[in-house]
């Protein structure tokens, strides 16, 4: 091969050399392209980041403590907390069953709304949370087979101190109780009565009768006392009960052994007032041929309805609330509601716009 310039042949040298420099110009136009692409990259990133963060995923709801109206302990019910107890105002105590793993996702949210309601509210965990108001540890029973061994602790210690309250609730930290709705419809009865209430599902095997631990239930003091007393430390229900892992049919058959009267629970137009499932489940009457609610038909006591009609006005519990409809479920309730405002709280009036400076 022969130079046209210097007209002699290119030696092997001479090539290499020239390749090399191509191959050099080649990489600083490649570098070039990289970086402007990069920068025009980053320009986009900058200006649809928005956009672009909303498409990772969310990080977990952090808890949110408001304020003001709807939020006092007691509810507005009850108001001043020195009427509980007095004037015939039940005194409700809450156990509230959780586990670490929830207490980001499920528990900090309930400490959050309802449970300041309760007269005293108690999360019952195996771990201690600064951002849950008082807790109690269950060592020993931390997985959902050892579920029944965690709340016989939580009874038995509501027995040391049951003389300060009136009633005690059992909710999953997925439950929304209507604390001032349950005060009503406990306010009449006699809580050293040997009393339990909640929804009546009819076991698969033998068709007795239970009280479903996902809606919530609740004992008298009455009950409370007998089933301390006689059928956990007096051994009576571990020793005449073949008892197995589901803690709501392992309580409702020592509390039957034990002589506890189970309550009807509907209201007085036979609505269900302690629900399994979320309300925007329960609004919808076809909910009622979904495939994951006909287990309802068989398995429950009383007619088990959905639709908005059916929707008791004196709902006392919720089950399966994720974390924002609790938040909102509050918010509507105890917050929007003009109702559930004190008389000696007056709302924001409307006020005209400043006026504008001319």
């Amino acid at each position: 091969m022969y130079s046209k310039v210097q007209g002699r042949p290119w030696t092997g040298v001479g090539l290499m050399r020239r390749r090399s420099r191509l191959t050099h110009i080649a990489c600083v136009f490649a570098c070039l392209a990289i970086i402007v692409a990069l920068h025009q990259l980053l320009l986009l990133a900058y200006t649809y980041n928005d956009y672009i963060l909303a498409l990772l995923p969310k990080p977990h709801l952090p808890q949110q403590i408001r304020s003001g109206r709807g939020h006092e302990r007691g509810g507005t019910t009850v108001g001043d907390a020195g009427d509980e107890g007095r004037n015939g105002v039940p005194r409700i105590l809450c156990l509230i069953i959780t586990s670490p793993p929830y207490h980001v996702t499920r528990a900090r949210h309930v400490a959050a709304t309802w449970s300041p309601h309760c007269t005293r509210a108690v999360f019952l965990t195996t771990l201690e949370d600064p951002t849950l108001p008082e807790v109690l540890l269950t060592s020993g029973a931390a997985t959902y087979d050892q579920l029944w061994e965690k709340v016989t602790k939580g009874f038995l210690w509501a027995y040391k101190v049951l003389g300060e309250f009136d009633w005690v609730v059992k909710a999953d930290d997925d439950s929304f109780v209507f604390v001032e709705n349950l005060r009503a419809a406990v306010k009449v009865l006699d809580p050293d009565s040997p009393l339990a209430a909640g929804v009546h599902l009819a076991t698969w095997e033998t068709g007795e009768t239970y009280l479903n631990g996902g809606a919530s239930y609740v004992l008298s003091r009455g009950a409370v006392r007998v089933l301390v007393e006689r059928g956990i430390q007096d051994g009576k229900c571990q020793r005449e009960l073949e008892l197995g892992t589901l803690e709501d049919v392992n309580m409702a058959a020592c509390l039957r052994l034990l002589g506890v009267k189970f309550l009807d629970s509907r209201d007085s137009e036979g609505r269900q007032r302690f629900h399994i499932y979320p309300p925007q489940e329960l609004v919808d009457p076809r909910s009622e041929a979904d495939l994951r609610h006909l287990w309802l038909r068989r398995v429950s006591v009383y007619p088990y309805k959905f639709g908005y009609g059916e929707l008791s006005d004196e709902v006392i519990s919720f089950h399966y609330v994720d974390a924002e409809t609790m938040y909102l479920i509050y918010y509507l309730v105890y917050l929007v509601n003009p109702h559930a405002d004190p008389p000696h709280r007056a709302r924001s009036p409307l006020k005209p716009l400043p006026a504008q400076a001319t």
